[in-house]
């Protein structure tokens, strides 16, 4: 009973070391640098590392493990983007408003600009009647 006892158990500690002692050297070192992108914020380098890996070692034990990491990183990048989208739109009413506010004030000063010319015109016109000499 002993020896299929310590048979299981070295079958299960090999199992869940992760293969990684079965990865070769360069695939280890990209899913490690990989692995040190996610820790940097780095996700998008991380994901490029990772679909690298998985298209260099298709059937390496670690390729299932890439693989769920790409997705996960996928699904993180696009929520970022539509965060961002979302940071943009709420940005937008304001710009309208803005550029709402700028609109009226040069409708305003093109009122004003409009009276200021009559104001001048009927100067004019009076100046010309009080000149002295002959009147037009």
């Amino acid at each position: 009973m002993k020896p299929i006892f310590i048979v299981t158990v070295i079958a299960a500690v090999l199992a869940f070391a992760g293969c990684r002692a079965f990865t070769p050297e360069p695939a280890r070192a990209t899913l490690d640098q990989a692995d040190a992108k996610i820790v940097a914020a780095d996700y998008s380098g991380a994901q490029a590392l990772y679909a690298e890996f998985v298209n260099a070692n298709p059937d390496s034990p670690q390729a299932a493990r890439a693989r769920a990491m790409q997705t996960v990183l996928d699904r993180l990048l696009s929520s970022q983007a539509e965060l961002d989208r979302a940071k943009r739109s709420d940005e937008v009413p304001r710009l309208r408003r803005e550029l709402s506010e700028r609109q009226n004030e040069a409708e305003r000063l093109k009122s004003e600009i409009s009276k200021l010319r009559s104001d001048i015109e009927r100067l004019r016109s009076i100046d010309l009647q009080t000149l002295p000499g002959p009147k037009k």
